[in-house]
């Protein structure tokens, strides 16, 4: 059998976490492409007459209109953005109206980048969430008392839902008391709870707890 060689070409993959990020994603990563390109060419009707272009790219894209001047305006609108506004020798709407957009554009990526700050804290049980763990942690500069017993039996009874939802059961009622000692770090909750039920109402789970989930048996399809 006679020996064939076969030239292979090797093209290195690009993946999209490598890649910029999209402004306008209806118009997809080929219309950026050109319009990276286009930006590199120099200034001069060439370099015009293939923005002209590219705006009837994306219109065909995106589905819009060329016919209508909403529409025919936005294209170029998306376009100028995502040049970043290196293609304006061909915006035929006026100086005014493109400083209009570029103002516009500046003020939005003004507000992007004012991120509303993320809670630098961390909760030991994630099943009982950030309240839980805050009222735990009250708990302990609370002098005794009924408001005390109340706040405590009401801490317990909400842990121990949360606990029931995240795990499906339960052994020992003592499980949570730990729990609740170790985050406030109040001895006086062992001697309110230890040994004794935490009693939760009839129907107040507020979803199917896991465990009932798992009880269920699948129905068989004959």
């Amino acid at each position: 059998m006679p020996f064939k060689r076969y030239n292979y070409i090797l093209v290195r993959m690009e993946y999209n976490t490598n890649r910029s990020d999209m402004r306008f994603r209806e118009y997809g990563r080929s219309v950026g492409k050109i319009i990276e390109n286009v930006c590199e060419l120099p200034e001069g009707e060439t370099k015009n007459e293939a923005t002209q272009g590219i705006i009837t790219v994306m219109a065909l894209v995106s589905g819009m209109s060329l016919r209508d001047d909403v529409s025919y305006h936005k294209l170029w609108d998306h376009l100028m953005v995502m040049s970043d506004f290196k293609l304006r020798g061909a915006w035929p709407f006026g100086d005014e109206e493109l400083e209009k957009l570029m103002s516009r554009e500046n003020e939005a990526e003004k507000e992007t980048k004012e991120r509303l700050p993320y809670k630098d804290s961390t909760i030991a049980s994630r099943h009982y969430g950030e309240y839980i763990e805050a009222m735990l942690h009250n708990l302990k500069s609370m002098p005794d008392g009924d408001e005390y017993n109340d706040l405590v039996t009401l801490v317990a009874q909400q842990a121990k839902r949360d606990y029931l939802v995240w795990n499906g059961e339960l052994s020992d009622d003592n499980i949570i008391v730990d729990h609740m000692l170790r985050v406030s770090g109040d001895e006086r909750i062992d001697a309110l709870l230890r040994d004794k039920p935490i009693t939760v109402p009839n129907g107040s789970l507020p979803v199917e707890t896991t465990g009932q989930k798992k009880k269920k048996k699948k129905k068989k399809n004959y």
